[in-house]
């Protein structure tokens, strides 16, 4: 969603109004394992490291595919993370992976999601509303206000 993304946050998230929470999707071979593992182990540090890497990662989706652990530690580090150890470790151990795949198991399986992207837009009180493949900014806006009280 890397089109309205910057948008919706400025509009909706840096207020306060709405928060994005990100379930990612494993299926695209182990990289995409790596990749997940990479932000979510930035992101221990500082949740704004996990955007960072996140979006680099997805901005630069065809290294990904071919990328090496170097890759992954090289890029978290340009993004800011400082206690490379601590990367490192995470990264490589299995206890992230273990939490992501469940994480990702469950949640597809649980909000029967198996198109990318997918986003389910909810107020407090109400069912979401679901919306496939990346739109417009406008057409998320008008989702998300017609959901806040």
């Amino acid at each position: 969603m890397q089109g309205p993304e910057k948008e919706i946050i400025t509009t909706h998230v840096g207020p306060g109004a709405v928060r994005i929470v990100y379930w990612p999707m494993l299926d695209l071979g182990p990289n995409s394992v790596n990749a997940a593992t990479a932000a979510f182990c930035a992101g221990e540090q500082d949740p704004v490291l996990f955007w960072r890497v996140h979006d680099t990662l997805f901005a630069n989706q065809r290294s990904v595919y071919l990328a090496n652990h170097t890759y992954f530690h090289d890029t978290a580090a340009a993004q800011g993370v400082e206690d490379m150890d601590a990367f490192d470790a995470c990264f490589e151990g299995e206890e992230m992976r273990d939490f992501l795949h469940t994480l990702d198991e469950t949640r597809r399986e649980e909000r029967q999601v198996s198109v990318r992207p997918t986003f389910d837009i909810a107020g407090p009180d109400g069912e979401p509303e679901r919306i496939f493949g990346s739109q417009s900014f406008d057409v998320y806006d008008a989702i998300i206000r017609a959901h806040l009280p």
